[in-house]
């Protein structure tokens, strides 16, 4: 989950980065038993509730991706008319999102499996916070099981070697639908409509309001897919039909409104709130020069690797350090620990996906590869 590297796109990549930290925040948060009440009034009920519920950021990744994504198929059908929506361009599209996804969720499936294998004694004892005893690390893989969660065929708290991977379920699907935004272009009305429908696919299939995860089984998985339908598509139409530069009223509402729809319950203000946020990095002045910052680069940089290494991380410090350590100070172990793992998982494995998938070839010869998400 990592946006085009092009300068027009590096503000995208530092908010990839700090949604993805968010994440790592938001487990380190959860892994806490016993959290002060004063932490978690300020994680809950301020504009710091992605911390809390960490949900905000999900969402926002959708948005991200159905908006990168569809930029990039317009460049790809401006190159070659017709190119991402035939069969032969819709399967090289389909290549490059399974090296570029595969191969990264492929490298932490595997180190988390390393992981528990050297540092795993048994469940952790009942009452543990869900996220570790109960999400994470429950039994001893099986090869069978390592598979599946690499194929990302698993459904409720199935991912137990990595419950991050989830989300790219759907990242995974839904991605692979995008090039048919192309074909709503100048009716994104419609489009949005068209996506609606699988919200209500979702509520339908009995998903709560706000809380689809994963549904629990393989089937009811495809049902909550569904339900993530409008995020992908909010971006999507941001994508087809650019709106005009910010003024600096615009910006500042646009601001105000992101703040408070931070703090939002439901996922269709979080869904606007992204939108805002994208039209702010890309067309507001101020807030461009703070994501060009090259500390926030870098992070958006990671973002990917950390969003997928994190969490191995604190189940292996919590099995290790668990009676030892507190657990406050073994999640505040993790955090800035996982920003090295993060970097050397993009060094040597994400990276070289994205040069790998580079290398596959459009149909009617070699052009340049889809961005980068």
């Amino acid at each position: 989950m990592t946006t085009n590297s092009s300068p027009r796109l590096v503000e995208l990549d530092s908010l990839r980065g700090i949604a993805a930290m968010i994440v790592v925040l938001h487990h380190a948060y959860l892994s806490i038993l016993g959290a002060p009440s004063w932490l978690h009034w300020l994680v809950m009920e301020t504009p710091l509730r992605p911390v809390g519920t960490g949900r905000q950021a999900v969402i926002f990744f959708f948005v991200l991706s159905g908006y990168v994504l569809t930029l990039a198929l317009q460049r790809q059908e401006a190159k070659q008319r017709g190119g991402a929506l035939t069969l032969p361009g819709w399967a090289q599209y389909a290549l490059q999102r399974a090296v570029r996804l595969g191969l990264p969720v492929l490298a932490a499936v595997l180190v988390s499996a390393a992981l528990q294998w050297a540092f795993w004694r048994g469940p952790l004892p009942e009452g543990t916070p869900h996220i570790l005893g109960g999400a994470g690390w429950r039994v001893m893989w099986s090869w069978s099981d390592l598979l599946s969660q690499v194929l990302l065929l698993r459904s409720g708290d199935g991912f137990q070697l990595n419950p991050v991977l989830w989300s790219l379920v759907h990242e995974w699907r839904i991605a692979l639908l995008l090039p048919l935004a192309l074909l709503f272009r100048g009716r994104v009305a419609l489009l949005l409509a068209v996506a609606l429908l699988g919200a209500a696919v979702a509520r339908l299939a009995g998903m709560p309001e706000g809380q689809v995860a994963l549904g629990q089984s393989l089937p009811g998985s495809f049902a909550a897919s569904a339900g993530f339908l409008p995020a992908f598509a909010a971006g999507a139409a941001l994508a087809l039909c650019p709106p005009p530069r910010l003024s600096r009223s615009h910006s500042l509402a646009a601001g105000i409104s992101v703040a408070v729809m931070a703090m939002a319950a439901h996922d269709y203000g979080i869904i606007a709130a992204s939108v805002l946020l994208i039209l702010l990095a890309q067309r507001g002045a101020t807030l461009a020069r703070l994501l060009r910052r090259p500390v926030l680069l870098w992070l958006g940089r990671i973002s990917f690797s950390l969003y997928l290494v994190h969490m191995p991380l604190l189940l292996a410090l919590t099995h290790l350090c668990f009676g030892v350590l507190p657990p406050w100070l073994i999640a505040a172990l993790a955090v800035p620990l996982s920003l090295p793992l993060a970097e050397a998982m993009n060094r040597l494995v994400e990276q070289p996906a994205h040069r790998l998938a580079r290398r596959i070839p459009r149909p009617g010869g070699p052009q340049p590869a889809l961005g980068r998400t």
